[in-house]
């Protein structure tokens, strides 16, 4: 009885003896079939690793360009339009979570807020808010902003020539405020760092 048994088992190959022999992962689609596990794998490990640092940690401003006499309708366009990159108030979305597109996502939205954060606008020296300005009004009119590759999965981010003018108009508004400002302002003595009375 034991022999017949037996026999069975090896007449079926090598598994397991109740349900036969398991699949040979040693042909074209068992190595396909590794290889996109270690692929899966290696996926998940690298979306954790993040080399510009977590920018979704970052707590979420409500409002763009704070202590700034801006119009609804300009706040309006740069929230749809130039948030996600320059602030942060940044929409993840699902394919921004998966290595390596993942890292070049936060390598342009770090690059952005390193050049303009309007998230941490109020943190900004009058005169740095003034270059800033000079150059979003420049920049949107030329059309370099927002860059072609971000337009390309984000259509609807292209600004309409309305508003570019919307934009440019503000901005050099703005500018001209603070120039105004930064001049009524009295003009401190520059020190040597001497000490004499």
């Amino acid at each position: 009885m034991k022999s017949a048994r037996l026999e069975r088992v090896v007449t079926r190959g090598s598994g397991c003896p109740r349900y036969g022999s398991f699949p040979d992962l040693g042909g074209y689609a068992g190595r396909i079939a590794i290889a996109l596990g270690v692929l899966t794998a290696a996926i998940m490990v690298m979306s954790t690793i993040h080399p510009w640092g977590d920018l979704r940690a970052a707590a979420p401003s409500t409002v763009l360009l704070d202590g700034t006499a801006i119009p609804p309708n300009v706040r309006q366009v740069l929230e749809a339009k130039c948030a996600d990159c320059h602030s942060e108030n940044t929409h993840w979305p699902a394919y921004s979570r998966v290595a390596p597109a993942s890292w070049l996502i936060e390598r342009d939205v770090h690059d952005a807020r390193s050049h303009l954060n309007l998230s941490q606008w109020q943190h900004y020296s009058a005169e740095d808010q003034a270059t800033l300005l000079n150059r979003i009004a420049a920049e949107v009119r030329s059309g370099q902003m927002p860059v072609k590759r971000y337009l390309v999965l984000h259509p609807q981010a292209r600004l309409s020539a309305g508003e570019q003018q919307l934009i440019y108009d503000w901005a050099k508004a703005e500018r001209k405020q603070i120039r105004k400002q930064l001049a009524a302002q009295p003009a401190t003595p520059a020190t040597n760092g001497s000490t004499t009375p």
